[in-house]
């Protein structure tokens, strides 16, 4: 059978052997960044010099004269606006519905041009992907790798430029972009690592030794749909490469304001030489691309991020045409969660306070993962208060592209005018600090805290996107009632994170949360590491939870074919000659 890696111990499986308790097993992670072992050994002036010039998080070392090619780069995109056409087959589109890309920070400023689809279109582009399914599910898997390889060495080769993209549309700042486009490449060269594992299953032969079983990862009968959130092009790209990567055919729908950094993917994939109609570029309405794509007979499989709503709205859309499809389609889902911090009194302070400023704050705390609530006990509190508000008034919030900006503006209209009525509705609540916003040049919010009396208060129930934080102080001796509120008051199971420095007590947590989030960290922020790439997703009302970024996730995308062949006939069942 395939084994994807070593087990190491660790830290979390000690603990558990010393208090006498079973450690949880997950799948080993599979080395995705070879080129390190060869890369040679340097003297230990040149490492000391390496790590003052390079960030913590390992990224390339920065370029002597990179600020003035990136200065560059933002005045080449400001006074030529990227055009983004609708790509069908081997046809580039340009239609008359022609949306605008602003930049989030300075709205005032075009950055691109996206041409939506029509309902015709994306029945072009249904009619594209079933005419190439044929060839390329046939594709050897060793192709279908290489290319991914070559595609991911294009995008590094261009990363300064996708950068430059993702601060002026998503205004992110340049360490955020850096992560995104990190995480990217780190997606695409462990996918091809996964699949060139999983190609390798082969089955142990028991008992009849003239039957031979072969297992071949064949792909959905249908073309699959991917509808991507703005949030992060790793993420958009992943949700379309997956199933493509499996020999499915996609048609990728990106949101307005992820289209444009999506098309230079995508461009790059046509540069690696993936095949036409592999993967149609299908920008669209949203409703309009899931009305037109569950109308279609061979409607094989929807994977998403979007909101519960949204989610349901496919499900009830999938099930009133259920008679018409050839298969059950397979819908697969990742929705925003609710996240927490559950800190306990034996905790460290300093970890907290950084932890949940990056986990609340970080790009605006508009990620699916970003920090929602926070429970803390009452004797840390006035201390925790201090340090808290202390680090995130020192936050500078502005031009995601100047250096030393901290935060930059909301993305989404939608969800900044959610945040203005939020921070209206809050102003009678004990506001810590922030509580303003600004969208004269920019769709600006200050980082936002409030302390909330009452543990059922929607605040601490329902998801929000933006930079906003409720707190709830609990009594050090109610610890368990405590325990039991952040467990069960939301119905969103996504990510969270405890922070204690007892073991028992880690213990504990881990124990009573284990249902309330499908990521659950250890004195760490809930937004996960930043170092490589870990399995992601939620359950309840947060998607799923079919663990983006392992082997599990590319196989929800395989409809695995058994061949079984026998080479002398099978024998007689208890010597029966009538049923042999």
């Amino acid at each position: 059978m395939l084994k994807l890696g070593l087990a190491v111990p660790t830290r979390w499986s000690f603990r558990c052997r010393r208090l006498g308790m079973a450690s949880i097993k997950g799948e080993a992670r599979i080395s995705v960044d070879k080129q390190k072992a060869d890369q040679p050994e340097h003297d230990e002036d040149q490492q000391e010099t390496e790590a003052d010039s390079q960030p913590a998080e390992d990224y390339p070392r920065t370029h002597r004269n990179e600020k003035v090619l990136v200065n560059h780069a933002i005045q080449e995109i400001q006074h030529r606006p990227l055009e983004v056409p609708t790509i069908i087959g081997d046809d580039t589109v340009y239609t008359m519905d022609t949306q605008r890309v602003c930049c989030p920070h300075h709205l005032q400023t075009n950055l691109a041009h996206v041409y939506y689809a029509n309902r015709k279109q994306i029945e072009a582009a249904i009619k594209s992907a079933l005419s190439a399914q044929g060839t390329w599910s046939l594709v050897p898997i060793a192709e279908r790798l290489a290319i991914w390889r070559r595609a991911a060495t294009i995008i590094e080769e261009d990363e300064l430029r996708l950068r430059v993209f993702l601060m002026m549309t998503l205004s992110k700042t340049a360490d955020d972009a850096t992560r995104d486009i990190r995480r990217l490449l780190t997606s695409l060269r462990a996918n091809a690592d996964y699949l060139e594992h999983l190609s390798e299953l082969r089955f142990e032969i028991q008992g009849d030794m003239n039957v031979f079983p072969s297992f071949h990862l064949r792909p959905m009968d249908g073309f699959v749909a991917a509808l991507a959130p703005f949030e992060s092009v790793a993420l958009s790209s992943s949700l379309a490469l997956c199933p493509a990567l499996m020999g499915n055919t996609v048609l990728w729908n990106p949101s307005l304001e992820v289209a444009p950094v999506s098309y230079l993917i995508y461009r790059a994939f046509q540069e690696a030489g993936l095949p036409s109609g592999v993967i149609n570029f299908v920008p669209a309405n949203e409703r309009l691309f899931l009305d037109t794509i569950t109308d279609a007979v061979h409607f094989s499989g929807l994977n998403t991020q979007a909101s519960a709503a949204c989610y349901r709205h496919v499900h009830k859309l999938v099930s009133d045409r259920m008679e018409r499809y050839i298969c059950f389609p397979r819908l697969v889902a990742e929705c925003p969660g609710q996240n927490f911090h559950f800190v306990h009194a034996s905790a460290k302070v300093e970890s907290v306070v950084s932890a949940t400023v990056q986990a609340a704050f970080g790009f605006a705390g508009q990620c699916a993962n970003s920090l929602s609530r926070m429970y803390v006990p009452s004797s840390m509190w006035p201390r925790l208060r201090e340090e808290l508000l202390e680090a995130t008034e020192q936050l500078t919030i502005g031009d995601p592209v100047e250096s030393g900006t901290d935060m930059g503006a909301m993305v989404h209209i939608n969800d900044f005018r959610r945040m203005q009525k939020l921070l209206q509705r809050t102003k009678n609540m004990e506001q810590l600090c922030g509580g303003s916003c600004d969208d004269s040049t920019g769709r600006f919010v200050s980082p936002t805290i409030v302390r909330v009396a009452d543990p059922l208060d929607p605040l601490l129930c329902e998801p929000c996107c933006g930079p906003f934080l409720p707190v709830f102080v609990y009594s050090d001796d109610s610890f368990s009632e405590a325990l039991k509120l952040a467990a069960n008051q939301s119905r969103y199971a996504l990510s969270g994170s405890i922070f204690a420095s007892r073991d028992e007590v880690i213990l504990h947590c881990l124990n009573q949360l284990r249902m309330s989030a499908s990521n659950l960290y250890v004195n760490e922020r809930c937004t996960g590491s930043t170092y490589g790439l870990t399995p992601f997703g939620g359950n309840r009302l947060s998607g799923t939870n079919d663990k983006s970024g392992s082997a599990y996730f590319l196989m929800r995308w395989s409809s695995p074919l058994l061949i079984e062949e026998t080479v002398e006939g099978a024998p007689p069942i208890n010597g029966s000659k009538t049923f042999p």
